[in-house]
């Protein structure tokens, strides 16, 4: 009972976090930090619509926002540092394993760090 109000309490602050950070980047017009912020928490990029109502209203800045994305994606969803993610104990990383070419790889290294840092 205990693991599961922990659980309930520590998806709440997280989802607190993100809304925050999302909130901050975008008051700062910062799409590439947007972006990179999406690649690393698994979230898929954001549709013209959604960057709208974040304040990204122009072509060029939603442009910004899915060329640093998928920059983003090609460096961080490298197997290479999959099993790091896993030893911290990261959380599935849907971008990574579902969407990328490597993403078999990706999901064995971050299994393979999850196991080594006890987190299965």
């Amino acid at each position: 009972m205990n693991k599961v109000v922990i659980s309930v309490l520590f998806a709440t602050a997280l989802a607190g976090c993100s809304n925050q950070a999302v909130t901050q980047l975008s008051e700062k017009d910062n799409w590439a930090g947007l972006a990179s912020y999406d690649v690393e928490a698994g979230n898929r990029p954001r549709s013209a619509e959604e960057l709208d109502k974040l304040g990204a209203s122009s072509a060029e800045a939603q442009q910004d926002y899915l060329t640093a994305y998928q920059s983003h994606m090609k460096e961080y969803c490298n197997p290479n540092n999959a099993y790091k993610a896993g030893i911290l104990g990261k959380p599935y990383n849907a971008v990574c394993i579902d969407d990328s070419p490597r993403g078999w790889e990706y999901k064995q290294n971050w299994e393979t760090g999850l196991e080594a840092g006890n987190f299965n």
